[in-house]
C-alpha cells in the first residue's frame, strides 16, 4: 500500500517573526522582490500542466475517462479525500493494482 504524507502550512502573518532557510527575515520588501522576479520570470521551463509523464520519454499518458454514477463517484472523491489524494491519482493506484 503506498504511503501516504501529510504536510503542515502555516499561513504567513507578517506581524510575527519568519526567516527563509537562510536566516534572512520575511518583510514585505522581500515578498515584494521576490514577486516581481517570479512575475518577470514566469513558470519555470519544463513545466508540464498535470504533472509528470507516466509513460516516460516526455510523452503525454494516454487518458481514459469513465462513466460512473453519482453515488459511486461521491465515494470515490471520500476515499480519495480519506488517503489525502487527488481522485486521479486513487483511481490510477486501483487500476494498476487491478493490471497486476
Amino acid at each position: 500500500m503506498e504511503e501516504t504524507m501529510t504536510k503542515e502550512f502555516e499561513r504567513f502573518n507578517p506581524e510575527e517573526e519568519h526567516l527563509t532557510r537562510d536566516g534572512e527575515r520575511i518583510d514585505q520588501d522581500l515578498i515584494d522582490t521576490l514577486s516581481a522576479i517570479a512575475e518577470e520570470s514566469g513558470p519555470p521551463s519544463g513545466l508540464i500542466p498535470g504533472g509528470k509523464s507516466l509513460s516516460g520519454q516526455g510523452k503525454h499518458s494516454p487518458r481514459i475517462q469513465v462513466v460512473l454514477s453519482e453515488q459511486v463517484a461521491e465515494e470515490v472523491r471520500e476515499r480519495a479525500e480519506a488517503e489525502d489524494m487527488s481522485v486521479s491519482r486513487w483511481v490510477r493506484r486501483l487500476v494498476e493494482n487491478e493490471v497486476r
